[in-house]
């Protein structure tokens, strides 16, 4: 109890210095200049708190002696009193229970056949009123470069669908994937070798388009970093083939194969060692501001050290060019506080990998939140986050 409280004060201390860091650094931050953007003066600014612990609880991971490993974003949905989340780790697993800081009933989710022994990871639902569930799944193929090695890899995306909240899911196809020529067996990075994966995705409010933020690993430099697509809300049944890449300013790539011009591209070369890029994005409607929050990864390296957890504003999903400047809200000390103790892979609690803010009243998730919400990392919320509007205090 006594470490405990240490950590808890270690990190009220810094969840009060970051609080005022983002309020005076952000009245200076330079506003994006899309139609959709918050202009000077009209971005948010966020106050941080030390909260009791909340730690997902994860996958079982018994020889790496984890228990409670997350490997990913983790979705959330509802379904009358009873909330489900996915966590993953290789493969998707289930859990369900009547709010956030009380989720177990852990079940390994099924696919259908040949998914079950793939590495899939579950990063992304939206539940329809008819009452399907919809899902998008990160996948990375063995022997990209190498034969028997896993890694490093080039992801993929797919889409899937369920009819009982998750158990089990029909694979609708792969729907975004970068070209497979555009692979580097010789990059620095011991993960990616090229690939598009680590993903969200929410339709608009008019239910138009589905969009999706995810990660470009791709080689080439240009194409490296945080990318959007979409596909028409009516083609979410049907979505293979359907689904267009935001380049150059507009929808005109494939998802399959097609180039990309980043929302957030790579400030450096993501296939050298001191590779840098923004990556891992999560994304929820925040129904205080009315506007879109982003959360990142920033990666400082291209083993993907954690530079940083940071937020972007957006007031319309589907405008690739309205989203505010990303600041920082969280450094790597503080990160590293607030994982400290935890019981998940060393790597994102050293990192700070997968950023979530998720919404604690009843309805809200990953994708919905109000005035304050829990602010995950690697799994793991020691800390409260309130939104606070331009010009209140």
């Amino acid at each position: 109890m006594c470490n405990y409280l240490r950590i808890a004060c270690r990190a009220l201390a810094c969840a009060l210095l970051a609080a005022v860091l983002w309020n005076s650094h952000w009245a200076t931050a330079a506003p994006s200049t899309g139609p959709n953007a918050p202009g000077s003066g009209q971005v948010p600014s966020v106050m941080l708190k030390a909260a009791p612990l909340i730690q997902m609880p994860g996958v079982p991971v018994p020889e790496r002696k984890l228990l409670h490993a997350v490997d990913s974003n983790s979705p959330v949905h509802w379904d009358g009193d009873t909330m489900y989340m996915f966590d993953s780790y290789n493969h998707p697993y289930r859990l369900s229970g009547p709010n956030l800081a009380h989720l177990g009933n852990r079940e390994r989710v099924r696919f259908n056949g040949l998914d079950d022994k793939l590495d899939i990871w579950i990063e992304a639902t939206w539940k329809d009123p008819d009452g399907t569930l919809y899902g998008a799944y990160h996948y990375e193929p063995d022997t990209i470069c190498f034969s028997n090695s896993h890694l490093p890899t080039a992801p993929r995306i797919g889409w899937i669908k369920s009819g009982n909240n998750g158990k089990t899911w029909q694979d609708l196809g792969f729907i975004l994937d970068a070209n497979p020529i555009a692979i580097d067996c010789n990059s620095a990075s011991p993960w990616d070798t090229g690939g598009t994966g680590d993903l969200v995705f929410l339709p608009d409010s008019k239910k138009g388009y589905v969009y999706i933020y995810g990660t470009s690993y791709d080689p080439r430099f240009a194409e490296q970093g945080v990318f959007v697509a979409r596909m028409a809300f009516a083609d979410r049944n049907n979505p293979s083939g359907k689904v267009m890449k935001w380049y150059q300013g507009s929808w005109s790539q494939p998802g399959l194969w097609g180039h990309v011009t980043p929302v957030f591209p790579a400030q450096k070369d993501y296939t050298h060692p001191d590779g840098e890029m923004f990556w891992g994005p999560s994304i929820h409607w925040n129904t205080y501001l009315k506007m879109y929050v982003m959360v990142l990864n920033h990666a400082i390296d291209t083993r993907l050290k954690g530079g940083g957890v940071y937020i972007s504003f957006n007031r319309h999903i589907g405008d690739p060019n309205g989203w505010s400047k990303p600041r920082m809200i969280l450094d790597r000390a503080q990160v590293q506080d607030l994982t400290r103790g935890g019981s998940a892979q060393p790597n994102s609690l050293e990192n700070g990998w997968y950023p979530e803010i998720i919404g604690t009243g009843k309805g809200e998730s990953d994708k919905l939140c109000g005035q304050t919400g829990r602010l995950f990392v690697a799994g793991i919320s020691r800390m409260e986050i309130t939104f606070v509007k331009p010009g209140q205090k």
